[in-house]
């Protein structure tokens, strides 16, 4: 259609389109808004009871989110903006004035129309005419309304809608603020965020932390549900589900006595996702991270011993145990692992020892008076945080198998004392000597060494004395570990009375200086005290019983020495010996070596005597008693035992290994003669001992007549004492007497 200059139009025809452009304008303007806002209202009312029936997650509410913004674009775009950017002409605006206001006869289109023609010149139509023409419809467009050319009803109606649906928005924005659950709908559905419907009751993840719970890898543990305290109801049933990158599964929850509702074991290999859902409340997905507990790199142990025993400090391997400590030292505990360490402990059974923590080090020291036996345990704690241990506690992580180590604290042994008397038997004389031999042994030092002795008298009041002695010249070993003790010790001056009982004992302290000293103590050694006559009595009855033994060894070698002659008769046509017959030799010379034991042990006895005369000083040194038992008795048997018996068994080994009997002939002769020779011996030791036996015997007797006659004199002597004491009294009290009376007179 030509376009024409609005100049040329008449001014009422152009105030008319202007009029009628604005009016459809209003038209999609209203008609458009009502229809947004209706289908606005539809989906924040079907979206409200989806989410709030269906507890949509969050990629649903984005879905749904982008759905609405996007219907509401589109609709947007159809019913508002493209209406409003079409274009309509001149002359569908006119007719359709026309048609509506009717009788018109075309004169508004006809003035539009012949308004254009001014700007062409046709001598076909007269100028004129078109002037009256569009004069007449200028004059009709003055008395023209729009209004009847739409549909008023139509257009209020939409009016109405619109203003009914923005007051309804108004109303639903001020809900947004006041109401819980439109709040509720729009931070879920509109600013998308993590919100749960109004419900009961809420739902509680025991160990969240940050969103996300943190446990320990491989750790066997239960996701663990808890109703949170004030709800209105319980829920029947929850259910939990699991996502990963490998996996998606779901699990109902069982519910406890304690009313928590706890998962199946989960599996803490890989890390996943995980959320819980009931019919009212669902939690938000929570992620289960998995971290690695620290792993122990080093471990040092480091023992500092009691400043006494010098041992100063010393490290202790790990791998080993248990480790034994002397009471009063002190432990250092240090090590390293993995990660850094937010506490470290060592623990025995209920009691913690703190460790200083540096890092990924920890190091401390358990205390002397706290050192006790037992297993100890390193327990670290590190510094990651929310972390949900079997306990349900939120703690940092410690070793899966915590390290251990055993410490055996043990006391310092007391010193050890190995002392022993020789040369005397039980009986002892108030004047002997008492010989000691042995040693003493500590781990560290001997500081003291002491004899203790007691006495008992058996008859009488039955007085006890006790004492004690120090070793002779023992100042000069204190201080060492060992201490060899040989001495003796003189009972002379204590003055021991005859019929008591007296014992000794030897004993040694340390240089302890934490729980000691510690005392050792020796075996106690007991003896009878008896006078001279008795023991010298129990010698010769000893010795009687030596002499019967010496007897019996005299007739088995004289025996040998027949049966050494029968073999060397019935070998003498004989070059090798059978089995039979070296059985036969070796039995003999098994029962010449042990007459060679039993002589041995005889003079070994009689040895003993020689010491016990000797040491309970009965005579002098080399008296008659010991020059007797030694030259006498003594000599010749301990000659035969040195000389004489290993030559015959040396012989007849020899003589049983022989495969010549000239050879072996001679060698029979010679054992023939050493046995000879023996038997000689013998009976004539035995020949002394008998001998003696009487004279012993006499000497004996006659030392008990003196020993009595001497106990007579001292009893008389006392009793005259105690006479004459009964007589000077009576003088004293005549003389007294006297004094009375005369001074009475």
């Amino acid at each position: 259609m030509p376009s024409v200059s609005k100049e040329m139009i008449p001014k009422q025809i152009n105030s008319v389109l202007g009029r009628m452009r604005r009016a459809v304008q209003r038209y999609f303007i209203i008609n458009g808004l009502k229809n947004i806002f209706f289908v606005l209202l539809l989906i924040v009312i079907s979206d409200f009871f989806i989410d709030k029936s269906f507890r949509m997650d969050k990629p649903q509410r984005l879905i749904m989110l982008i759905l609405g913004l996007g219907c509401i674009l589109f609709l947007t775009y159809k019913k508002l903006i493209l209406p409003l950017l079409s274009k309509l002409s001149d002359d569908a605006l006119i007719l359709e004035l026309e048609r509506t206001q009717g009788g018109m006869n075309e004169s508004l289109i006809s003035a539009l129309e012949l308004s254009r023609m001014k700007n062409y010149k046709n001598s076909d139509v007269s100028l004129k005419m078109i002037e009256e023409t569009i004069e007449a419809g200028a004059q009709i467009a003055d008395g023209v309304k729009v209004g009847p050319a739409f549909k008023r009803g139509k257009m209020k109606a939409n009016f109405y809608v619109l203003a009914s649906l923005t007051l309804v928005l108004i109303v639903g924005g001020f809900g947004v603020v006041n109401s819980n659950d439109l709040n509720t709908w729009y931070k879920r559905n509109v600013l998308l965020m993590e919100l749960q419907w109004p419900s009961d009751y809420e739902l509680l993840v025991v160990g969240s932390y940050g969103g996300k719970i943190r446990v320990a890898k491989g750790q066997d543990f239960s996701i663990e549900v808890q109703v949170k305290d004030g709800n209105k109801s319980v829920p029947e049933s929850i259910k939990i589900e699991f996502k990963s990158n490998a996996y998606k599964k779901s699990e109902e929850l069982f519910i406890n006595q304690d009313g928590t509702f706890v998962s199946s074991a989960v599996d803490t290999v890989e890390e996943s996702e995980f959320r819980v859902i009931s019919k009212e409340y669902e939690t938000q997905w929570l992620s289960l991270e998995l971290v690695d507990r620290p792993e122990l790199v080093k471990l040092s142990l480091s023992a500092t011993f009691p400043e006494y025993t010098e041992l100063g400090r010393t490290d202790l391997a790990t791998g080993e145990g248990p480790h034994e400590l002397l009471g009063g030292s002190e432990l250092e505990v240090s090590g390293k692992v993995n990660k850094a360490l937010k506490n470290a402990y060592a623990m025995l059974d209920e009691s913690k020892f703190s460790l200083k923590v540096e890092g990924d080090s920890f190091i401390g020291i358990i205390p002397k008076d706290k050192l006790n036996s037992g297993s100890y345990s390193i327990i670290v704690e590190d510094n990651e945080e929310g972390i949900l241990n079997g306990s349900g506690d939120l703690l940092g992580l410690g070793f899966k198998d915590p390290p251990n180590f055993r410490v055996r604290v043990v006391n310092d042994r007391k010193p050890k004392l190995t002392i022993k008397s020789n040369g005397l038997s039980g009986m002892i004389v108030p004047g002997a000597r008492i010989p000691y031999v042995g040693e003493i042994n500590d781990d560290f030092s001997i500081e003291g060494v002491e004899i203790h002795y007691s006495l008992k008298e058996d008859t009488g009041e039955r007085r006890e004395v006790s004492g004690k002695l120090v070793p002779y010249g023992i100042q000069k070993k204190i201080g060492s570990k060992e201490i060899m003790m040989e001495g003796a010790i003189d009972l002379e001056p204590l003055d021991l009375t005859i019929n008591s009982r007296f014992s000794v004992y030897f004993s040694a302290k340390d240089n302890n200086t934490e729980s000691g000293p510690g005392v050792g103590e020796s075996t106690r050694i007991l003896f009878r005290v008896v006078g001279e006559a008795e023991l010298r009595t129990d010698l010769l009855r000893r010795e009687k019983e030596q002499r019967q033994i010496v007897n019996e060894v005299t007739k088995k070698q004289d025996i040998l020495l027949t049966d050494l002659g029968a073999l060397a008769a019935e070998f003498v046509e004989i070059d090798i010996l059978d089995r039979s017959s070296k059985e036969r030799l070796a039995n003999l010379q098994k029962a010449q070596k042990n007459l060679s034991i039993d002589v041995g042990n005889i003079v070994k006895r009689l040895k003993g005597m020689v010491l016990e005369i000797k040491n309970n000083r009965l005579e002098e040194e080399k008296g008659i008693l010991q020059s007797r038992l030694n030259e006498k008795i003594i000599a010749p048997l301990e000659s035969l035992t040195q000389q004489t018996f290993p030559s015959i068994s040396l012989e007849l080994d020899a003589a049983r290994r022989m495969n010549d009997k000239l050879n072996r002939d001679k060698s029979f002769k010679v054992i023939n003669a050493a046995q000879r020779y023996t038997v000689q011996v013998l009976k004539g030791v035995l020949v002394h001992m008998v001998r003696n036996e009487g004279y012993q015997q006499a000497l004996n007797l006659l030392y008990e007549i003196q020993k009595e006659q001497e106990r007579m004199n001292q009893m008389t002597n006392n009793a005259k004492e105690k006479s004459l004491e009964g007589i000077v009294e009576d003088k004293k009290a005549e003389s007294k007497a006297n004094k009375e009376e005369k001074s009475k007179k």
